[in-house]
């Protein structure tokens, strides 16, 4: 246990959108518990912790490093490629320390902890966090460890900015499409479409977003190159493609007129702030998973209407634990 009445609560993220949520769990409640919080060096944690004015320690020995603390809880995101959680939640349930999950997103729930592994529940943690009614209820299905319901304070504290910031341009989401379904399925078009097959769908489409220009916003672990490719063949198109740390994903949702992405916890984002967007899956072998309405999920782009072009805001409500509570529960291993 802590040498203080506080709790120490070791936080353990490498991918944006868990770093998201943890850090402004973190910064929402800060005083309230002693946080040591673990990343890897130019993880998407350590610009979003830095944005947030929040501690952090590059990981080196992570075993080491958690065996010079005292500490009661494991709060850790989950991530794609690199799994740095792995061997603090081995090490919590063999210290008997609760560990929690941070699910920050509605797809690969299971796949998440290398499902279907064997052996993929011991990478599971106590308790996983979830912030919506959706995740919880898919929590529930896949039979994730004790699914909490916690808030999402990142979303809550997002603020809408001046609409005098648009650009005129159409944000493209992009996302390693092609990488993961390689790496899933042995077959990088697996869905039928990759990030660069839906980029000249848009491009040939492109006179129906009513747009300047095209941005691309590429994820942390994508280069530009095959982009550039493509965009060559629209040289009439005005183009600008940005690595994610460009700047906040936050700004440059608002900056532009409108957003298209395929499943990004982006798109979800431009919901709450009530922008004008479009998730674009264009093949049936992919479900639609955001909680996002119908209306704004479409296959074919050449089905665009007025109504996506149109500005939509999520209703949103207080779900969750406060922070006491959540503290309470996860504290003693069922």
């Amino acid at each position: 246990m802590g040498t203080s009445e506080l709790k120490t609560i070791v936080v353990l993220s490498h991918d944006a959108g868990a770093s998201e949520i943890l850090c402004a769990l973190i910064k929402e409640n800060f005083h309230k518990a002693i946080w040591k919080v673990f990343t890897t060096t130019n993880a998407p944690m350590v610009q979003i912790a830095t944005k947030n004015a929040i501690n952090f320690q590059i990981i080196d020995n992570l075993n080491l490093q958690l065996s010079a603390l005292e500490f009661d809880l494991l709060f850790f995101g989950t991530s794609w490629q690199n799994k740095i959680e792995r061997e603090a939640v081995q090490y919590c349930k063999k210290n008997n320390i609760p560990s929690v999950a941070f699910l920050e997103h509605w797809s690969n729930f299971r796949e998440r902890f290398d499902y279907p592994d064997e052996q993929w529940r011991e990478n599971l943690g106590d308790f996983t966090a979830l912030s919506d009614e959706k995740a919880f209820n898919l929590a529930q299905e896949f039979e994730l460890t004790q699914p909490l319901k916690v808030p999402n304070y990142y979303l809550k504290n997002l603020k809408k900015e001046s609409s005098a910031l648009s650009n005129g341009n159409l944000l493209f989401l992009s996302e390693p499409t092609q990488a993961v379904a390689l790496a899933n399925y042995g077959d990088k078009n697996y869905w039928g479409f990759t990030q660069f097959s839906a980029l000249e769908d848009i491009l040939k489409n492109f006179e129906k977003f009513k747009c300047q220009g095209l941005q691309i916003r590429l994820h942390p672990s994508e280069d530009a190159q095959g982009f550039k490719n493509i965009l060559k063949k629209y040289p009439h198109i005005k183009t600008f493609i940005n690595p994610a740390s460009f700047m906040p994903i936050e700004k440059q949702l608002h900056n532009a007129k409108m957003v298209i992405g395929f499943d990004t916890m982006a798109l979800y984002i431009a919901a709450h702030l009530g922008l004008s967007f479009i998730s674009y899956l264009p093949s049936e072998k992919r479900a639609f998973l955001l909680p996002l309405p119908s209306a704004h999920q479409i296959r074919n782009l050449s089905a665009i209407k007025a109504q996506h072009l149109r500005p939509y805001k999520l209703d949103t409500e207080e779900f969750g634990l406060n922070f006491d509570t959540l503290i309470q529960t996860v504290s003693k291993v069922n």
